[in-house]
C-alpha cells in the first residue's frame, strides 16, 4: 500500500483533482464503457461524451463554474487514462502468454 502513496501519479492526482471529484472516475469509465458495448454509439464520440459528462459532474459538486469545468476535464483525461493504462496492461498479458504458449 505505501507503494500507491509514493507513487508519483498519486501526488499529481491528490495535488490537482478535488477528492469528491474522484468518485467521478469510475463513473466514467463505466458510462464509456457501456458506450463502448452500444452499436451505434461510434468511439470517436465516446472522449467528447465522457468530458462533457465530467463538466456537468464538476459544476453540480464543485457549485463553481471555472472549476467545475477543469476538474471534469481533468477527472475526464483520468478516466481515458486508467481505461488505456486497463487495455495495455490486459495486451501485455495476453502477448507474454503467447509467448510463453510458444
Amino acid at each position: 500500500m505505501e507503494f500507491i502513496f509514493d507513487n508519483e501519479l498519486y501526488l499529481l492526482v491528490k495535488q490537482y483533482i478535488e477528492p469528491e471529484m474522484l468518485i467521478i472516475v469510475p463513473v466514467l469509465i463505466f458510462l464509456g464503457w457501456m458506450m463502448k458495448s452500444t452499436p451505434k454509439v461510434p468511439d470517436w464520440l465516446i472522449p467528447y461524451v465522457n468530458t462533457g459528462a465530467g463538466i456537468i459532474a464538476g459544476i453540480a459538486i464543485t457549485s463553481k463554474v471555472v472549476d467545475g469545468i477543469i476538474q471534469g476535464i481533468l477527472v475526464s483525461a483520468m478516466s481515458v487514462l486508467v481505461y488505456n493504462l486497463y487495455r495495455q496492461w490486459n495486451r501485455k498479458k495476453e502477448i507474454d502468454s503467447k509467448s510463453k504458449a510458444d
